[in-house]
């Protein structure tokens, strides 16, 4: 096994919010959750164009790749961030999660554009960081479907890491779908999980769904597993917790 790499996911929340919650507000306290735990690899989900431009600004220590999911730099990324020195891609993309796959298109019942954006690092692994939809039951299930296929098509010989906001429980037909060929990282760790068990909690802090998750293939050693309720003084950073967790390839 090589020398553990640390993995996140993180739904950043997309900048609509005014208030409290509005993305001026929390741009610092996402970075500095980053910062802090210092992910080698890190998914987000929801940063529009000038939120991922704020999130470079404060986090040099980071490049991302990643595509806006209505084409080009337009909609929300699901970007994938790396540290340079500790892991560097040799190629990169983005698929979009539907029937045709083209640029931009809605895929079955979805309401919005939906992607995965993937990159194969030199060190010898897949990584791939999608944002399932919300509203439709079938573009869950399908996109799932399509993930578990095109996932082991890019990785090849290689181990592979799945992350991102799947919008779906351990008990619903995604998560059933996706374990049929990836590892839920949290079931595998050799640790005990650290933290709340759920991840969305819509700014209130109480978590009540466990939507957002690490996969993994054969070939990946999970060594700790994390949900991070990382707050300053009940001002949270996102409606999301991220999750953590240590892999050995």
């Amino acid at each position: 096994m090589t020398e553990a790499r640390r993995a996140m996911t993180f739904n950043v929340r997309v900048g609509v919010d005014e208030g409290r919650e509005a993305w001026e507000r929390r741009r610092d306290d996402v970075a500095s959750v980053i910062r802090v735990h210092r992910p080698d690899i890190v998914g987000l989900q929801e940063p529009l164009e000038g939120q991922l431009d704020d999130l470079r600004e404060r986090l040099p220590a980071y490049e991302f790749v990643g595509d806006g999911r209505r084409g080009g730099r337009e909609g929300e990324f699901s970007p994938i961030g790396y540290r340079p020195g500790r892991v560097e891609p040799a190629e990169w993309g983005t698929f979009w999660l539907s029937e045709t796959g083209e640029e931009g298109s809605v895929g079955w019942d979805a309401t919005y554009p939906r992607i995965v954006t993937w990159a194969q690092f030199k060190e010898g692994f897949l990584v791939c960081n999608t944002h399932f939809d919300h509203g439709g039951a079938a573009a869950r299930a399908e996109s799932a479907r399509l993930l578990r296929e095109r996932a082991p098509e890019l990785a090849g010989d290689d181990p592979a890491v799945v992350m991102g906001d799947f919008n779906a429980d351990e008990c619903s037909e995604p998560y059933e779908l996706l374990t049929e060929t990836f590892r839920d990282a949290r079931e595998v760790a050799d640790y005990d999980h650290h933290g709340p068990d759920d991840t969305f909690h819509d700014f209130t802090g109480y978590p009540d769904a466990k939507i957002d998750h690490i996969f993994v293939t054969g070939g990946v050693e999970v060594r700790t597993h994390a949900v991070l309720p990382d707050h300053w003084n009940g001002s949270y950073p996102s409606d999301h917790f991220p999750v953590l967790a240590d892999l050995s390839f």
